[in-house]
C-alpha cells in the first residue's frame, strides 16, 4: 500500500482502536508516516524526540504485518516494562533476558519451536542473540513468520557515538544466520537523536534509503526550561546544587552524573539527599536486574523522587511526570545531553533542566572518561592474549566473563580478522541428559567420544565441526529428546588465525581508535562551545537544533499541539487541534511536488475517504509581498491541483470557521470544545 493509500490509513486507525485506544487521543501525523513506511515493507529509521510515542510506531507496524516482530531492547527492566504493556492490551509477548530462570526461557523457547505458543512480540537483548545459539536454531525454525525487526535506542550501533554497544553492530550478521539467502523481513531502527555519522553507519547497516529516513516534524523541545550554570569550583557548585534540590524538594527530579561510587558519586549524594529529608536512591549499571526495576516503579509510582543516576538509566524509560532533570557532570556530546533532559515533562505539564560545570568538569570528561573510553594498545595486546592463549586453533570464550576492555578489543580483533567466531554454544555437553524413558545412541556416541564433555574435544574426537554438533543437540533439546541438568553457559566457539598480533595490523587497528578517540572529542567540544555561548533557553534550544542539523524554517516550530507536533504559530495550532480532535489524518508541511516537478510545502496536507487537500492558512495578507506571493502559489494548486485547496485568514473566530469547513467539506461535526 502506498503512503496515501486509504486502506492503510484505516488499517492503522482499526489497530490504534482495538489495541491501544486507552493511551492516547490518535496516532500523529509522523507516527503515521513511520508505520506506513514499515507496511510498504521499506527499512525505516524513524528519529523522534522523547516522549514522542515510538513505541506505538512498531506495536501498531507489528500487528499489520500479521507475524511476530522481534524487538531488540538494549535494557532488561524496560523490555519488562514493554512487555507488560503490550500484555496489558492483549498481545502475547515473549521476553528474553538474565532475569528471567534460564530453565523456564528454554522451555518457552521449546514451545515456540514446536508452535505451542506463537508471540506476537519477541524482547531480547543484542547481547543474547549473539550468543544464544539455540535461541538462535528456535528463531530458524519460526523464520518464516518474522516480519518485523525492530532496533529500538538505534544510535548504540554507531562506533562513532558514546552509547556504542559493541554486540548492536553484530545484529546484521544476526539477522544472516536466522535468513540466511532468504527474503529479510522489514527493519525498524528507532532513536531520538542522531548526528550525521551515527545516521550514515546506521543507513548502511541496514540498507536505508534517504527517503525512509523519517524524522519527526521536530525534534526539540523547546518547551523545557533549560539553565546551564558555570561554577568556578566544586564547592561552588554543591552549594548551588543543594540549593536548587531544596527547592524541588517535592517534584520528581532525575540527577545525572557519572560515578557510580566514591565522592560526589550517585551513592554519596544519594546517601546525602536521605540524610536531609529527601526519597531518594541511587541507579547505576552494577545493580542488578531487578533492583534496577524496583527503582522505576517507585519512581513511576512516587515512592521515591529524587533519582541520582548514571547514564544507565534514560534510554526507553517512561516516566510522564518527571519535573526536572539536574546535570551534577558534563554529559559527553550535545545529543546525549538532549536525550537526557527529554525524559522530563512528558505530560505536557511545565519542566524544567539545570546543567553544572567547570573548567575542571570539562578536563576530567576528557582525560578520565573520553580518552579512557577506548581500548589501548596493551588492551589489544592482553585480549588476544586472553582469548587465544598465544595459539593458532579454536577455542571457546564465555564473552561474559571477560572484562570491558576484553570486551570492546574483541571486536576489533574480528573485524580485523585474526579472530573468527565460528558458532554461539555451550562449553560442555555435561550440562544435557537424555530425556526420561528415551534411548538416544547420537547423544551417547558424542558423550563418550571425550571423556571431558568438552566441545571442541567432542568435534576433535568425532570429526564432526562444532556447529553440527551444536545443531543435533538443540534439534533434540527442541524436541524434548534432550533435558538440561543446569543452565548452559552462553559462550562463543573462536577460532584464531595467528598466534602472535602483526605489528602493522596493531598499528591500524589503534589508527581506527585515535580517528574515533578524535571524533569523540570533537563532540565534547562543541557541546561545550554551546554551553559557554548559552544566554536563555529559546536560543539554548536553537543552537542545539542547528548543531542537529535541522533547518532554521523548522526550528521556528515551537508551538505544540495536541498531536504532539510543533507547528509556527498559535493558528496554526487551532487548525491542527480541530483536525486532530475530529480523526482527520493530516501531515504538517509535507513537501508536495507538481507533475512539472516544482515543489510546495503545504501548512496541512489532509487525508480523507480516500483523496487529499491542501489546507493554507493566510496570516499576512496585509503585507503587499506576502499577498503577491500568495497569488502565484493560488494559481500554482490552480493549475495543478484543482479542488483541492483549503484556504482560512487570520481572524478572532478562526476556530469557528474551521469546524464549519470540516462540516460542509467533509461531514465531520467537530467536538465542541475551546481548543485555542
Amino acid at each position: 500500500m502506498s503512503k496515501a493509500d486509504p486502506g492503510s490509513n484505516q488499517l492503522i486507525d482499526q489497530i490504534f482502536q482495538t489495541h491501544f485506544s486507552g493511551i492516547g487521543r490518535g496516532v500523529r501525523p509522523t507516527q503515521r508516516r513511520m508505520i506506513q513506511s514499515v507496511m510498504d515493507g521499506h527499512n525505516t529509521l524513524g528519529l523522534m524526540p522523547t516522549g514522542s510515542g515510538k513505541s506505538l510506531c512498531y506495536w501498531i507496524a507489528g500487528v499489520a504485518l500479521k507475524g511476530i516482530t522481534l524487538v531488540i531492547f538494549p535494557l532488561t527492566a524496560l523490555m519488562d516494562e514493554q512487555a507488560l504493556k503490550l500484555a496489558s492490551h492483549g498481545l502475547r509477548v515473549f521476553t528474553l533476558h538474565s532475569g528471567i530462570d534460564t530453565h523456564k526461557q528454554y522451555q518457552e523457547l521449546v514451545d515456540l519451536y514446536n508452535q505451542r505458543e506463537k508471540p506476537d512480540f519477541i524482547f531480547l537483548s543484542p547481547e543474547r542473540l549473539a550468543t544464544d545459539g539455540f535461541l538462535e536454531y528456535v528463531l530458524q525454525s519460526i523464520r518464516e513468520q518474522i516480519r518485523l525487526i525492530v532496533v529500538d535506542e538505534a544510535h548504540c550501533i554507531s562506533q562513532w557515538g558514546l552509547d556504542f554497544r559493541p554486540f548492536y553492530k553484530e545484529i546484521p550478521h544476526f539477522m544472516h544466520a536466522i535468513f540466511g539467502d532468504q527474503p529479510l523481513p522489514t527493519v525498524l531502527c528507532l532513536t531520538a537523536t542522531l548526528n550525521p555519522k551515527d545516521r550514515e553507519q546506521i543507513c548502511q547497516d541496514f540498507r536505508i534509503e534517504d527517503s525512509h529516513v523519517i524524522r519527526h516534524d521536530v525534534l526539540l523541545r523547546p518547551e523545557i526550561n533549560v539553565r546551564i550554570v558555570k561554577v568556578p569550583d566544586e564547592n561552588t557548585k554543591d552549594e548551588q546544587f543543594w540549593a536548587l534540590m531544596d527547592e524541588h524538594k517535592h517534584e520528581k527530579v532525575l540527577v545525572y552524573l557519572d560515578r557510580k561510587r566514591g565522592t560526589r558519586s550517585t551513592e554519596e549524594l544519594c546517601e546525602i539527599a536521605v540524610a536531609r529529608g529527601f526519597k531518594a536512591v541511587f541507579f547505576h549499571g552494577d545493580m542488578t536486574s531487578e533492583a534496577k526495576a524496583e527503582v522505576i516503579r517507585k519512581f513511576k509510582m512516587g515512592e521515591i523522587l529524587t533519582v541520582f543516576a548514571t547514564s544507565a538509566f534514560g534510554m526507553g524509560i517512561d516516566i510522564p511526570d518527571i519535573r526536572g532533570v539536574v546535570h551534577y557532570l558534563l554529559t559527553e556530546s550535545a545529543e546525549q545531553y538532549y536525550q537526557q533532559i527529554g525524559r522530563v515533562g512528558r505530560d505536557g505539564k511545565p519542566s524544567w533542566a539545570v546543567l553544572f560545570y567547570s573548567d575542571k568538569n570539562i578536563e576530567v570528561r576528557k582525560t578520565w572518561f573520553i580518552a579512557k573510553s577506548f581500548p589501548s594498545e596493551e588492551d589489544i595486546q592482553w585480549a588476544f592474549t586472553n582469548l587465544t592463549d598465544n595459539r593458532t586453533g579454536k577455542r571457546t570464550v564465555n564473552y561474559f566473563d571477560e572484562g570491558d576492555s576484553t570486551q570492546s578489543a574483541y571486536h576489533y580483533l574480528v573485524r580485523s580478522r585474526v579472530i573468527s567466531p565460528m558458532c554461539k554454544g555451550i562449553q560442555s555437553l555435561d550440562v544435557f541428559q537424555i530425556a526420561k524413558g528415551l534411548s538416544l545412541p547420537a547423544f551417547e556416541a558424542y558423550r563418550n567420544a571425550s571423556y571431558t564433555g568438552l566441545l571442541i574435544q567432542t568435534a576433535l574426537k568425532t570429526g564432526k565441526s562444532e556447529d553440527d554438533i551444536l545443531r543435533d543437540l538443540y534439534q533434540w533439546l527442541a524436541e524434548g529428546k534432550l533435558k538440561t541438568k543446569s543452565a548452559p553457559g552462553k559462550c562463543l566457539v573462536i577460532d584464531s588465525m595467528v598466534d602472535a598480533l602483526p605489528d602493522d595490523l596493531v598499528a591500524e587497528i589503534m589508527a581506527d581508535v585515535s580517528e574515533k578517540k578524535a571524533y569523540r572529542l570533537g563532540l565534547f567540544d562543541e557541546f561545550t562551545a554551546i554551553l559557554e555561548r548559552y544566554t536563555n533557553s529559546f536560543e539554548f534550544h536553537q543552537q542545539i537544533g542547528e548543531y542537529l542539523g535541522i533547518d532554521k524554517f523548522s526550528r521556528q516550530n515551537i508551538y505544540q499541539t495536541l498531536s504532539g507536533d510543533f507547528v509556527r504559530s498559535k493558528s496554526e495550532v487551532i487548525i491542527a487541534n480541530i483536525l486532530f480532535q475530529s480523526g482527520i489524518p493530516f501531515f504538517y508541511e509535507k513537501i508536495l511536488k507538481a507533475p512539472d516537478g516544482t515543489r510546495r510545502d503545504p501548512d496541512f496536507t489532509l487525508e480523507w475517504k480516500g483523496k487529499t487537500y491542501y489546507w493554507e492558512h493566510l496570516g499576512l495578507l496585509d503585507d503587499e509581498e506576502y499577498a503577491r506571493e500568495w497569488q502565484v502559489k493560488k494559481a500554482w494548486y490552480q493549475a495543478n491541483f484543482p479542488g483541492q485547496l483549503i484556504t482560512t485568514q487570520e481572524t478572532a473566530t478562526l476556530s469557528q470557521e474551521c469546524k464549519l469547513i470540516l462540516q460542509e467539506k467533509f461531514g465531520v461535526v467537530p467536538i465542541d470544545k475551546e481548543l485555542e
